[in-house]
């Protein structure tokens, strides 16, 4: 079936420049003659660019300036998180996750050289509260643990044992007994 170019233009409720604009642009084929389509070709080519506009795949202008702003805006919420360190890298993260386990490993394992000098013959009551001010101490520095600086070699936990010291020791020896038992 053949109809006019405002035929056309009506059945896809648009006007005639537009269905003209969109021959031009290889949605609707050309006419069969002058000013006159085939209505299931144009129907068809009209439908497959909506479907492409819905899928993101349109290629026009309004479409992808949208999509760019969209992006840009995008791009600059990420650069404002980070700025405000609301958001970093994924491997800085596992880096400084590498170096404060690291770290507390290393912590953890030097309790047994340190500790047995200090509980050799004090009694279990009083060992107890040893281990617990060196656990307490560890755990301290886990928890005001910093991160690398870009200028320094090492990490280094921020001073202050706000669960151990003589407050370790004291739970040790009310309850007479070691931590866990």
């Amino acid at each position: 079936m053949i109809q006019s170019v405002e035929e056309i233009a009506e059945l896809l409720d648009m006007t005639p420049r537009r269905v003209q604009q969109l021959v031009k642009e290889g949605v609707i084929p050309k006419p069969v003659s002058r000013g006159q389509y085939e209505v299931v070709p144009s129907v068809v080519g009209y439908i497959r660019r909506l479907k492409a506009m819905l899928d993101g795949e349109s290629g026009d202008l309004l479409t992808e300036r949208t999509r760019l702003t969209r992006l840009q805006a995008e791009k600059i919420e990420i650069d404002i998180a980070e700025r405000e360190e609301k958001l970093i890298e994924v491997a800085a993260a596992e880096r400084a996750w590498s170096d404060m386990i690291g770290a507390f490993r290393a912590k953890l394992l030097n309790i047994p050289e340190r500790a047995a000098p200090e509980v050799a013959g004090r009694s279990e009551r009083q060992a107890a509260g040893i281990l617990a001010d060196m656990i307490y101490e560890a755990l301290s520095e886990l928890s005001n643990w910093k991160p690398k600086d870009n200028d320094d070699d090492e990490a280094e936990p921020d001073a202050g044992d706000p669960a151990g010291g003589e407050a370790g020791r004291a739970a040790a020896e009310a309850l007479d007994q070691p931590l866990g038992g």
